[in-house]
């Protein structure tokens, strides 16, 4: 009888739950934050921070692609019940799991050697801010474009994305700094 692998395998197993039970408490501590904090900072009704992309950014890489647009999906899920929006952060939360697996292949040169969560740290500073930053444009068009359901005003959806955006990758880059 091999003991060693046997305790190999369970080293591996409970690791693995591990790392499941902190993301799930991290996804918490977002909504939270989310809910209770920043969807009550707006700039004149104009800008919205939308923090809670933050846990969709920094996914772990070695998660299937299939994983990370359901979670996606649910993150959506979560704040469409919140915020009573049928559909809306759901569509830009898939899109923005969706897309970012293909923006972290083409902007950093060595993917591979990243283990875990995705930071600036992990990837560089500068690819992390173009990555989150067409993400989060990304998203945040697509949210307030399907809120507005129509592009008669089509200027107050590009003022309201720019805006917001640039709110929440400030806001997402003061932590990423302080984080350590």
């Amino acid at each position: 009888i091999n003991h060693l692998g046997t305790y190999k395998y369970c080293a591996i197993i409970i690791s693995n739950h591990m790392e499941w039970i902190k993301q799930i408490v991290r996804l918490i501590v977002v909504v939270l934050l989310q809910v209770l904090l920043f969807d009550h900072l707006q700039i004149a009704g104009w800008g919205f921070p939308m923090v809670y992309v933050l846990f969709l950014m920094n996914m772990p890489v070695q998660i299937p692609r299939w994983a990370e647009m359901l979670i996606g999906a649910v993150v959506g899920l979560v704040f469409d019940v919140w915020h009573s929006s049928i559909g809306v952060n759901m569509a830009a939360c898939v899109a923005f799991s969706f897309l970012r697996p293909i923006l972290l292949g083409n902007l950093t040169q060595d993917l591979e050697r990243v283990k875990g969560e995705i930071y600036s740290a992990s990837i560089g500073r500068i690819e992390y801010v173009k990555c989150l930053s067409i993400l989060t444009v990304v998203h945040h068009l697509m949210v307030f474009s399907l809120e507005a359901w129509s592009w008669h005003n089509w200027w107050m959806v590009l003022v309201q994305t720019l805006i917001s955006s640039t709110l929440t990758i400030l806001i997402i880059m003061g932590y990423d700094i302080f984080r350590k």
